[in-house]
């Protein structure tokens, strides 16, 4: 397991971009990851709770809230990518109103450098959109990035540099709250050390299921993913449980924590810069 902060190589060299005040936003529907970058450097990331029922002046001033205890500057322009609807156009009002201008959406027609080998490119979330444009910038082709977010993704690039597909699983949260529909049973789980597979009481056993089960349903997805290329791929992890699930891993990913962030700034460089 390696870790990478790396940023793409493929981002143009402007003006505009290089010294930009860029606000990324990943909405998805357990967790949202903000992001604030100046030009190509990375100055935070923070994340908050999703609530669908939150309103254009609620995201704003959880954005701007978030800004100003950590000092940070206002951001020009903005870049959203989000698989839960209902909130999408609460983002781009939120945006809009306090940036002045609307965010680029990640959707069909937006240019992403990523060729997609899909049946139906307009399904692919705009969550792995942008981990893909991300890897692919920084790692190049033949890779599989594994996300292990809400929910968790397994997303193929060829060793032609198109998408090819992948798994969509439930992730570690959801498998936890199916357990005990309770947020504080999953910030207790996370918080625990996972260290052997034959759990002594119902908390270690519990760990065990969720996170040696889950490491092994991706090593063995990805394995079989391998047959099924023909050949083996470098291997990208990101997400909240990425860094646990890859220290238990037999195969050897590479962590990228600001991964998403970094894709959508390539796409909005692609398309804006």
């Amino acid at each position: 397991m390696t870790s990478s902060s790396a940023t793409p190589q493929t981002h143009r060299r402007t003006s505009g971009t290089n010294t930009l005040i860029l606000l990324t936003v990943k909405v998805e529907n357990g967790q949202t990851d903000l992001g604030l970058f100046k030009g190509a450097e990375l100055l935070g990331t923070w994340s908050a709770t999703t609530n669908e029922f939150n309103t254009p002046d609620e995201l704003a001033l959880m954005v701007h809230s978030f800004l100003s205890m950590r000092g940070l500057p206002r951001p020009q322009d903005s870049i959203l990518g989000s698989v839960v609807p209902s909130l999408t156009g609460a983002w781009v009002i939120a945006l809009r109103d306090m940036i002045g201008k609307k965010p680029l959406v990640i959707g069909p027609g937006v240019k992403t450098g990523l060729a997609m080998d899909y049946k139906d490119p307009a399904q692919v979330g705009a969550d792995r959109v942008a981990c893909c444009t991300g890897a692919k910038a920084i790692y190049g082709p033949s890779t599989i990035v594994a996300d292990f977010s809400t929910a968790t993704t397994i997303s193929v690039i060829g060793d032609k540099g198109s998408f090819l597909g992948g798994a969509i699983a439930p992730g570690i949260r959801l498998s936890v709250e199916a357990l005990y529909d309770s947020s504080a049973q999953l910030a207790d789980i996370s918080r625990q050390p996972v260290q052997k597979i034959i759990g002594r009481t119902t908390s270690e056993s519990v760990r065990s299921g969720v996170y040696f089960g889950e490491t092994a349903r991706v090593d063995g997805l990805i394995r079989g993913m391998w047959l099924e290329l023909g050949y083996q791929t470098q291997l990208v992890a990101t997400g909240r449980f990425a860094e646990k699930i890859s220290a238990l891993s037999s195969l050897d990913f590479q962590l990228s924590k600001d991964l998403p962030h970094l894709g959508m700034r390539a796409i909005y460089v692609l398309n804006r810069g």
